[in-house]
């Protein structure tokens, strides 16, 4: 693969978390080809990804209506792609790649689309961290991986001025929650819960505390707001990924669902407090010294559900004493 020219183009994962364990296979495959490389995607992905230099041209894909899809295709067909790389296992992005006429295709043969691809990756019957998964894709095409053992994000001079132009005052020391999860419910730490943690917090360190909630988690926001005894220590913010990922960057500790921004911080490196619900931490798994995990001990964890069919144990039993006793350790 190292020497080959033409251009390639890499199908981006939809899952912001997902997107931070490809960096590590973005970083290889860069390295890897000679030529240009482009990425295509949900347009979050241009921030996450800023700083880094990793595409020539970036081809956003929001709607998955079937005008878009067909416009897409004609699109593509217009650069003659000697590659495409598929990060997502689904169908609809291998069936992009296969009529917009790219002749070599990579990916996983998941949901019956192997005939689609010219290269099939092997896959594991072990469950594997995510970021291996990608990288697997790197040896069947016979690049080189390059020694990444953590995910990085960086903030641009660029970023820092729009964020510090439109939050002027955010400008104190504070910690960030995060009290969604795009996944489902069942990761979802209890409101109460966040809204006694934001309580000994305050209490303890004088510190702000700055909820963070995605795209129609405003009403869950709220409730962790009404929750609290101490709302003048307390604001909610609702940002865009690019604001999101330079507030992160600033916070002096991070307390997440198991859910996209939990990766954004931990690969600033902000300590990131993780709480870990249904989902088997093996698909997440990698050696960061940012980020803290937390789980109770119930039978039915991990479960893999997006909702919860029992009383949410996994994520009641951790206690926001215990969660506490851990931001002593980072605050000092």
């Amino acid at each position: 693969m190292s020497g080959v020219t033409g251009k390639t183009i890499v199908y981006l994962p939809n899952w912001l978390g997902d997107m931070v364990m490809a960096i590590p296979f973005l970083s290889s495959l860069r390295a890897s080809i000679y030529g240009e490389l482009w990425g295509i995607g949900k347009s979050n992905a241009i921030h996450i990804y800023s700083g880094h230099n990793f595409f020539d041209r970036f081809v956003p894909l929001e709607s998955k209506n079937l005008i878009t899809f067909l416009d897409t295709i004609t699109f593509l067909k217009r650069f003659r792609f000697k590659r495409g790389i598929l990060l997502p296992h689904s169908f609809r992005s291998a069936l992009l790649f296969y009529l917009a006429g790219i002749s070599e295709r990579a990916g996983y043969a998941r949901n019956k689309r192997g005939f689609m691809l010219t290269h099939r990756v092997a896959e594991d019957p072990a469950l594997e961290p995510t970021m291996e998964h990608y990288l697997k894709i790197i040896d069947i095409l016979g690049g080189r991986r390059i020694i990444m053992d953590v995910p990085s994000l960086i903030v641009t001079e660029d970023e820092e001025q729009k964020f510090n132009e439109k939050y002027i005052d955010i400008n104190k020391s504070y910690t960030a929650f995060v009290v969604g999860a795009q996944y489902g419910s069942s990761k979802c730490w209890p409101p109460r819960h966040f809204s006694e943690l934001a309580d000994m917090i305050i209490k303890r360190y004088g510190m702000k505390v700055y909820i963070l909630p995605g795209k129609g988690e405003e009403e869950l926001a709220g409730e962790v707001y009404a929750g609290s005894t101490q709302k003048e220590g307390i604001e909610i913010k609702s940002m865009g990924i690019r604001d999101l990922k330079v507030c992160l960057s600033h916070a002096s500790a991070v307390v997440t669902n198991d859910t996209g921004p939990r990766h954004i911080s931990a690969a600033l490196s902000v300590p990131t407090v993780a709480l870990l619900g249904p989902m088997d931490e093996r698909y997440t798994a990698y050696p960061s010294t940012c980020t803290h995990t937390i789980s109770a001990d119930v039978p039915c964890r991990p479960c893999n559900k997006k909702k919860c069919d029992r009383d949410h144990e996994c994520l009641k039993g951790i206690r926001p004493e215990t969660v506490f006793t851990k931001l002593e350790e980072i605050l000092g």
